[in-house]
């Protein structure tokens, strides 16, 4: 009888307890989505904004591209860094402002490819921000003129350890980290 209470016990404990992890880990997937979804949601909208491609179009694009990000950014709270490239992944404009790049590759290695082939916004693997060397993660889209060509790309950068702040404030049982 032992013996088989035991088993019963311990099978139903590694149950609740694999129950637990999964819903836990659930839980930080779903924030984290959050976040990165209201990111994304911003570069969808722009990704189609007019004035985007107006912008991307200019004469002199760093200078429109930068007075654009600088009057738009204050505007999205959940988004830590906005950028404007070229079709080449050029910087053109960024905020936090990095005037020594704008004209160089702006680490297109993690997104053009993906950005380019896709019609929404690509979410790049973890890496460090050009500006503070921070871990970010960026969402880029294309911003297309009428005829379907890439006139340029927009994205938003999302700082790791403000997702990681987020999730500590959750109390999740004692002694937990």
């Amino acid at each position: 009888m032992l013996a088989i209470s035991y088993t019963i016990l311990t099978h139903t404990l590694e149950t609740k307890i694999l129950r637990d992890r999964q819903t836990f880990v659930q839980l930080i997937a779903h924030l984290v989505a959050d976040d990165l979804s209201s990111a994304g949601d911003v570069v969808s909208y722009y990704q189609t904004f007019q004035t985007v491609h107006q912008v991307l179009s200019a004469p002199v694009p760093q200078i429109a591209a930068q007075n654009w990000l600088n009057q738009i950014y204050y505007s999205h709270p959940r988004i830590d860094g906005m950028f404007l490239t070229g079709p080449d992944g050029r910087l053109l404009a960024s905020v936090p402002s990095e005037p020594a790049l704008v004209g160089t590759d702006f680490s297109s290695a993690n997104w053009l490819a993906a950005a380019r082939a896709s019609s929404g916004p690509y979410v790049s693997r973890v890496h460090p921000r050009s500006a503070d060397g921070r871990r970010a993660v960026d969402l880029v889209g294309a911003v297309r003129a009428p005829g379907g060509s890439v006139s340029g790309y927009i994205g938003v950068s999302v700082l790791v350890e403000r997702l990681g702040r987020r999730l500590s404030t959750i109390d999740f049982a004692d002694q937990t980290q």
